[in-house]
């Protein structure tokens, strides 16, 4: 029998209300729970303005919520220094189109922009991004576009670009929680390079225990490739619990 863990991250009570320009106050959260054991792939499904977003935004800091508490390895979410990485459906956020791949993925492994831009050139970092990219198995894959600015890069190596740079920083950060958050990633790809890059990603998530939440409108993507599913109708949670699929345990 697998043993039992503690949660990893607890979303306890939460509720999270908007003002319109009109002044009606809209509630798109209420009360919602739910709790993860470190590396599981938790998928939230939705109609559009079920919520879906505004309780990724309350795990990512985005902003405050109005009641309940978040709490990751057992600390208080309020604001602090957290690790946790996003990547979202639009591929030109989080990316500098005029840069290459290599510079893109070289800010990513610094500890942010002012160093990058004091520690240039981005060679600095061409030893530690290929170690990276030998740990993942994407050496190969990355080397095909390595030296191409992002701004001519196709859909697909973009995305491949994001998650990147999302594992890169998770990697790098390992001594602290990571949460990685992913927002409809796929929804833009075509079926060859959606499948792959489900594929991937999903091994490195697995391989490294990766806490996941991935936020999507295709059911069928959030029962195969999760291990939870949390469905919110008008910011209420309806369903919560295991994923229709073959691969929903976490190795122990």
């Amino acid at each position: 029998m697998r043993r039992k863990q503690m949660p990893f991250l607890t979303v306890s009570n939460l509720s999270k209300s908007f003002a319109t320009p009109g002044g009606r106050v809209v509630c798109a959260l209420s009360d919602v729970n739910f709790a993860l054991e470190e590396g599981q792939i938790l998928s939230i499904l939705g109609h559009n303005g079920s919520g879906k977003t505004t309780l990724l935004n309350c795990v990512r800091q985005v902003f405050s919520f109005d009641a309940g508490e978040i709490t990751v390895a057992g600390s208080r979410l309020n604001g602090q220094r957290a690790n946790i990485v996003s990547v979202f459906q639009d591929v030109s956020l989080g990316v500098v189109p005029s840069m290459t791949a290599f510079e893109n993925l070289a800010l990513a492994k610094s500890s942010g922009a002012n160093d990058f831009l004091w520690s240039f050139p981005a060679t600095r970092y061409q030893v530690a991004i290929s170690e990276f990219l030998r740990e993942a198995d994407l050496e190969d894959r990355f080397d095909a576009y390595r030296h191409t600015p992002v701004a001519e890069l196709s859909g697909g190596q973009r995305q491949q670009l994001a998650l990147l740079m999302a594992m890169v920083r998770i990697g790098d950060t390992q001594a602290s929680p990571a949460i990685l958050c992913l927002d409809e990633f796929v929804a833009n790809l075509d079926p060859v390079v959606k499948e792959d890059i489900l594929g991937w990603s999903r091994g490195w998530i697995r391989r490294k225990r990766i806490t996941t939440i991935m936020v999507t409108h295709d059911h069928a993507l959030a029962e195969r490739w999760g291990d939870l599913v949390l469905e919110l109708t008008d910011g209420r949670v309806t369903r919560f619990s295991k994923a229709n699929n073959a691969h929903s345990e976490v190795s122990p």
